[in-house]
């Protein structure tokens, strides 16, 4: 996981997910669209936004407003070893047309004091791996 501390600092790709602008009532989906920092209305900002990358292993980049940007990139070919990862579908909420909202929890071993410093699997991240308009999983 890595931490960027500007909008700008987010790769120039092509994303598939949301983008939560401060003056909507709906998330606004994007579907392999490229994300621009510099196309926001004035006086707007990102409330949540939900991106993912496909391409070179997969980048997942999580945005989040809470008086100041939070933006967290996971890329799944860079994670730490010994990771494990599962797969979730969620129902969405307030995403027309979308049947399943899909993530990775990303569980990593660590030794655990009440386990006799055995390593146990701890999940560490949630990560956004996509979406799909149909009933059938991807």
């Amino acid at each position: 996981m890595k931490k960027l501390d500007n909008l700008s600092d987010i790769p120039k790709l092509t994303y598939e997910g949301y983008v939560w602008f401060s003056n909507k009532k709906e998330p606004q989906i994007l579907d392999k669209a490229l994300f621009d920092s510099v196309q926001f209305e004035e006086n707007t900002f990102i409330i949540e936004a939900l991106l993912w990358n496909a391409e070179d292993g997969g980048t997942s980049i999580m945005i989040r407003h809470t008086g100041k940007y939070h933006i967290q990139v996971f890329k799944l070919k860079e994670l730490p070893a010994g990771h494990k990862l599962e797969e979730k579908a969620y129902l969405p909420h307030r995403l027309d047309k979308v049947k399943h909202v899909y993530f990775q929890q990303l569980w990593i071993p660590e030794p655990d004091a009440f386990c006799e410093k055995m390593e146990v699997m701890t999940m560490k991240a949630l990560i956004f791996t996509g979406f799909n308009s149909s009933t059938e999983k991807h």
